[in-house]
């Protein structure tokens, strides 16, 4: 794992949980943040100062919002952050059952992507449990 990668975990970690003490999983649309970080230490250490987060634009989908006149902003970040809440299979620790389907739930997804190299990780924590976190580099 590169330290760039590292930092993208670090930075996405942190998002989530200013997402989940803000706006929760009341997001009706697709919303694009940038976020610059103040102290890379404070991020390991989940200090609410460690970053800024800006809001920039909202759209009805992914699509829409990547050509949001204030969609070009997101490159003058550190980072740029894509947050959308969806309905997802729920992570379980069986197969399902032939005939079955798996459960859904309502989830919020943020990805994080660093701006200067293009690395990122994938946030993702569901409303039914939200002590339960999901986090990945992205590929």
């Amino acid at each position: 794992m590169s330290d760039n990668t590292s930092l993208a975990l670090l930075l996405a970690r942190w998002f989530d949980a200013r997402l989940h003490d803000s706006v929760g999983f009341c997001l009706r649309e697709t919303r694009l943040y940038g976020l610059e970080v103040l102290d890379v230490d404070g991020l390991a250490s989940h200090d609410p100062l460690a970053a800024r987060m800006s809001f920039l634009a909202a759209a009805a989908d992914q699509d829409a919002l990547l050509h949001h006149p204030d969609a070009p902003r997101a490159r003058e970040f550190d980072a740029a952050a894509l947050v959308v809440v969806e309905w997802r299979p729920a992570v379980s620790g069986r197969a399902p059952r032939p005939g079955d389907f798996t459960a859904r739930r309502r989830a919020r997804v943020a990805d994080v992507v660093l701006v200067a190299d293009g690395e990122g990780a994938t946030v993702l924590r569901f409303e039914h449990d939200p002590d339960f976190i999901v986090l990945a580099p992205a590929s």
